[in-house]
Parts: C-alpha cells; sequence; structure tokens
C-alpha cells in the first residue's frame, strides 16, 4: 500500500524540485493537473514581456529587430526544443501554429511524392490534424486524398503504393495511448511513403527520438508541457536530408533566401529557415523564451524519469484509492503519453466537481477525463491529495447535480 510518507521522500529525492519555485503556482490547494492544456507560467515571464515592451517596443522601436534578436527567435528557440524531441541542431523552427505547420508540411510531403496522393491517418486522430488534411484534400481536389484508419486496427496494415505521408500523433488526445514511431515510421519508409509526427501532447514529458525513429517531418505545440504560455508559437522539424527538397507551401518575405533584397521573385532559404512565411509574434516569442531557459538547465531524461515516477504512481494510487474507476491509458508507462485518463460516465460535471474541489483536470467527449502530469512543476503529494479529492468527490455523488459549465 502506497502512503503519503513515501509520496513525501519520493519528493525529496527529487533532483528536479527546486524547479518549481521557478512557476507561479496555484493559489490556495489547487492543484493543476491540465498541463495538457495550458502549462504552468515561468515567474519571469511578465518582466520579461514588460522588458521587450518597455526597451524593445516604445524606445528600440525598429532596431530591435536586430538589437533584440527578435528575427533570430523562429531559429534559437527551434535549437533549444530539439533536444527534446530527439532532433539537431537546424531542424526545428519555431513559428505559426501547429495547424498550420501541419497543413505546410503535409503539402510538401505531397510534393515529395508527386504521384502518390494519400494521406494516411487515423480516425481516431487529433481531430484539427483531420480538419487541417481534409482542407488540404478539398483544396487540391483529385491529387489529395485523406484515408483514415480504423482505430482498432494497425497503420502499418493500411499503408499502400499511393501513400504519400502517414500522419499520425504520437499520443492519443484521449487515451494517452503512445504509438510505436520507430515501428510506424520504418513501415512507412518501406512502402516508400514519409512519415509525420504531432508530437503535441509527448514533447516535454515522455522521450522522443526524431532521428533514430528516422522521422521525415514532425509538429507540435509549446503551451502545453513546454509552459510557453497560451497561443505560444508551435514548433515544426524537416529532416536535415529534406530541408533543400521542400518546396514551402507558404513562400513568404521570412522564408526568403535573401529577406531584406527585397526581389521580386522568391527564393526560399537553403535551410530550415524556408519554412518560415511572415513576421515572428515577438510578445509571444518573448515569453516562450523564459520557459525554454529553464528547460535549457534541466537533462532531458531527468524529466522522463520524474513523469514515469508521477504517471505510475497516480496508475497505482487509482487502483489503491479509486477501485471502481475505469482506467482509459494503457497500464504500461512505456505505451502512454503525457496523461492519465479515466473514462467515467459523468464526463464534464465530474471535471468541473474536481475543480470545485481544487483539482483542475479537462474532459474530452464522450467520457474521458484527463490529468496531465507536468514534471517540472508536479510533486507526487500532489498527485496522491488529487485522486484523494477524486475518491471523495465519487463517494459524495453530488456531482451528477453539477452543470458541467466550464468544466469542459
Amino acid at each position: 500500500m502506497i502512503t503519503y510518507q513515501q509520496c513525501e521522500a519520493l519528493d525529496r529525492a527529487d533532483p528536479l524540485a527546486a524547479l518549481r519555485d521557478l512557476f507561479h503556482q496555484p493559489e490556495g490547494d489547487r492543484i493543476y493537473l491540465d498541463a495538457n492544456s495550458v502549462g504552468a507560467m515561468p515567474k519571469a515571464a511578465p518582466e520579461r514581456l514588460l522588458q521587450v515592451m518597455r526597451q524593445g517596443w516604445s524606445h528600440d522601436r525598429r532596431r530591435s529587430w536586430s538589437t533584440g534578436e527578435w528575427l533570430s527567435a523562429p531559429t534559437r528557440h527551434g535549437d533549444r526544443i530539439a533536444p527534446l524531441i530527439g532532433a539537431a541542431a537546424g531542424e526545428v523552427l519555431v513559428c505559426d501554429s501547429t495547424s498550420v505547420n501541419l497543413f505546410k508540411l503535409l503539402a510538401a510531403a505531397l510534393k515529395l511524392r508527386h504521384g502518390r496522393p494519400v494521406i494516411l491517418s487515423e480516425a481516431g486522430n487529433f481531430p484539427t490534424d483531420l480538419y487541417v488534411a481534409q482542407g488540404l484534400r478539398d483544396f487540391l481536389g483529385h491529387d489529395c486524398e485523406l484515408h483514415l484508419v480504423p482505430e482498432d486496427d494497425d497503420p502499418a496494415d493500411h499503408l499502400k503504393e499511393d501513400t504519400a505521408i502517414l500522419s499520425m500523433s504520437l499520443v492519443d488526445y484521449r487515451t494517452s495511448r503512445r504509438h510505436d514511431m520507430a515501428r510506424l515510421t520504418a513501415a512507412a519508409h518501406q512502402a516508400g511513403a514519409l512519415a509525420l509526427w504531432d508530437l503535441s501532447h509527448a514533447a516535454g514529458v515522455i522521450p522522443v527520438d526524431l532521428n533514430a525513429a528516422g522521422a521525415d517531418f514532425a509538429v507540435g505545440c509549446t503551451y502545453k508541457y513546454l509552459c510557453g504560455g497560451p497561443g505560444a508559437p508551435a514548433f515544426l522539424y524537416v529532416a536535415q536530408r529534406h530541408q533543400r527538397a521542400v518546396q514551402p507551401v507558404l513562400s513568404g518575405w521570412m522564408g526568403h533566401a535573401a529577406q531584406f533584397d527585397f526581389a521580386t521573385e522568391y527564393t526560399p532559404a537553403p535551410d530550415i529557415r524556408r519554412q518560415l512565411c511572415g513576421t515572428p509574434p515577438v510578445l509571444a516569442n518573448a515569453v516562450l523564451e523564459t520557459a525554454l531557459d529553464i528547460w535549457s538547465t534541466v537533462a532531458p531524461q531527468a524529466v522522463y524519469d520524474k513523469h514515469a515516477s508521477l504517471s505510475r504512481l497516480m496508475v497505482d494510487l487509482l487502483g489503491q484509492r479509486c477501485p471502481d474507476v475505469n482506467l482509459a491509458s494503457p497500464h504500461g508507462h512505456a505505451r502512454r503519453g503525457g496523461h492519465i485518463s479515466i473514462s467515467h460516465a459523468g464526463g464534464a460535471a465530474l471535471v468541473e466537481a474536481l475543480a470545485q474541489h481544487g483539482v483542475i483536470c479537462s474532459h474530452r467527449a464522450p467520457d474521458s477525463i484527463r490529468f496531465g502530469l507536468g514534471p517540472l512543476t508536479l510533486r507526487h503529494v500532489d498527485i496522491w491529495d488529487a485522486v484523494g479529492r477524486l475518491k471523495d468527490v465519487l463517494a459524495d455523488g453530488t456531482w451528477s447535480d453539477i452543470d458541467p459549465g466550464l468544466g469542459v
């Protein structure tokens, strides 16, 4: 039987414990387990933002594009994210949103595999990933098809001679099931297709090694576990071997080989920068940088080990203290992503009841309740307390009378 004292001992031995003080913590006794929606705010973020506004915007203004390194942020930030996803310097770029980056890379893959019209994805993939693919299909007409793998099938069995790209989320947004990236990427390559991975529910919590897996492309957000702030710019990855061959579908001036020559014809930059389009979001990049300052001080493996410890603890405590709860996530940690999911008919109402008891989590239709485990800020005793409050809420039963409200 796991005890509270054992959780305290795990926290005392935690090599990342001091990082918690670098982030703002919820007021009172709230436990924030929704890092898979918006991660914690670095304490340095407000002052950094004010500094950019006061010095860069108010005083230096135009000169800040160079003196403030505003233009170099997409590549600088990308190089700092690269170690967290198994990429090399020069392979990751911070820009746009996950959806826009997905559109860019799907279009690039179709061009690289001309004559193969099929984007292969899962029926249970994150909806916006499917919407982006549908929009590209509708725009291109007969040159693009979207085939969806039934949720219980192996995507490798659906790779065909007409498949241009396998587009997958590494982690299922509802259940937290983790795919075998290396196996599916190898299967795609065996079929002559490319592989693109959405890392939004994986980056910053579980081991990701794009280069070792041979991945061609990847996208992901920074506002979840990476703690870049609401609406923070996303990232994209293009393997070095593809960078010169990829012709950007959004060929804006920031991706030009000579931005300030203002030539009439577009000539793409010779590297990852050709994936840039418009002006970078300076204020958002400044906030993201405060989080990356923290990430650069930690060994990725220490983060993954801490997350594994939190994840296993939560699963064990759910079995010990809430035995009637149905675990929707896989039981083995190696098969899970950043969050733990349970399924419950109460859904959004139960999430709102938990919020009223100081546990912030999230609901996804129809009955998935997700607990995001951010390893930089959470303690093992937080998991103990959260599961205890879940037990009390379930026993009380009043959740069934609650209007879900913002609980979704």
